[in-house]
């Protein structure tokens, strides 16, 4: 009787297992079915389907050209093809204008120094936008008056720059545009020929020099120690018998070029050294002034106490209270 029942129960064991895996084989089959008609069913990703899904975005609109005409679609009404046109005659006379200062600066005319760097500031915002150059050194002055003239117009619209400086330019020459249509060829090949040389052409032929920067073969040792702050150096030079007030090609002492560069400790070297505070380069300016011009709060304070004279000129008739910023109140005490 025991041996039945155990057969019996093999036999259900075998009978469970075969169903499992009858279930299993089922399950298996009609999965892939479902996948295989899932497959089936699905477009084929294609180049054709790609293009369909970028036509979605639709196209920039044609811009208008400088004849108010577009190379295709509807125009954007009436107002804007005006504007395009205004805008064009706005540059016609702007270069014009830029021309005739050209042909003035080639012929030598003679124009105030603040109207030229105006002009120069006016031009740099109509043709390149803001100034983002870096300032340029102190010793550099005439590049240091263009960077300024430059800057100080900020984010001005171009379109008002070239008014103004058609402006100016009618303010100090009146009859500059009289018989333009006559001479006006002769102003566009001017143009044309500054245009060759750069972005702009001469605005005038002072403004156009650029200062380069202190050739070392010109400086002696000390200060090109100065320049660098390399103060051991300008020790070791000193105590070797170097003048500490010996001046460049331009006239510039050792000092001048440390404050120019910003090197407090070098300043503070050569004032123990006995230099002369209130020695002037070629342009009239102390090493005062040059704190002042190039802002080094730290530097002008540090030559103040060291009693520098506050009341020197330059050539421009400025001194060193005149050019720093008002917020300097220890520039305001007496000697």
């Amino acid at each position: 009787m025991a041996g039945d029942w155990q057969e019996l129960g093999q036999a259900a064991a075998i009978g469970l297992l075969f169903a499992f895996l009858v279930a299993k084989l089922i399950s298996t089959v009609i999965a892939f079915k479902e996948d295989n008609l899932r497959i089936t069913r699905s477009p084929p990703s294609s180049p054709t389907a790609a293009a369909a899904e970028d036509a979605l975005v639709p196209a920039a609109a044609p811009l208008p050209s400088h004849d108010g005409s577009t190379d295709g679609g509807s125009g954007s009404g009436s107002d804007s093809d005006w504007e395009g046109v205004e805008s064009t005659e706005l540059d016609e006379e702007f270069s014009a204008a830029s021309a005739f200062v050209a042909a003035s600066a080639a012929s030598g005319t003679s124009v105030p120094e603040e109207a030229q760097l105006r002009l120069y500031g006016l031009y740099k915002i109509a043709t390149e936008g803001p100034c983002t150059a870096p300032q340029p050194s102190a010793l550099k002055l005439k590049a240091r008056a263009k960077w300024n003239a430059w800057h100080k117009l900020g984010a001005k619209p171009t379109e008002e720059a070239m008014q103004e400086y058609i402006t100016i330019v009618q303010e100090l020459f009146p009859n500059w545009d009289a018989g333009a249509s006559a001479k006006r060829k002769d102003e566009d090949n001017i143009a044309s020929a500054s245009a060759s040389k750069g972005p702009m052409g001469p605005v005038f032929s002072s403004l156009m020099y650029e200062e380069d920067e202190g050739n070392d073969s010109e400086l002696g040792d000390i200060h090109v120690s100065a320049r660098e702050g390399a103060t051991d150096d300008i020790v070791k030079l000193l105590a070797a018998g170097v003048e500490v007030n010996v001046r460049d090609t331009e006239g510039r002492t050792p000092l001048h070029w440390a404050v120019d560069r910003g090197h407090l400790s070098a300043v503070e070297v050569l004032a123990k050294a006995n230099a002369d505070l209130n020695a002037k380069d070629n342009e009239g300016q102390t090493a005062l002034h040059y704190a002042a011009v190039c802002e080094r709060e730290d530097i002008a304070e540090l030559l103040v106490k060291h009693h520098a004279d506050l009341q020197i000129k330059d050539e421009d008739g400025n001194t060193a209270q005149d050019l720093c910023p008002s917020s300097w109140s220890f520039m305001n005490q007496a000697n």
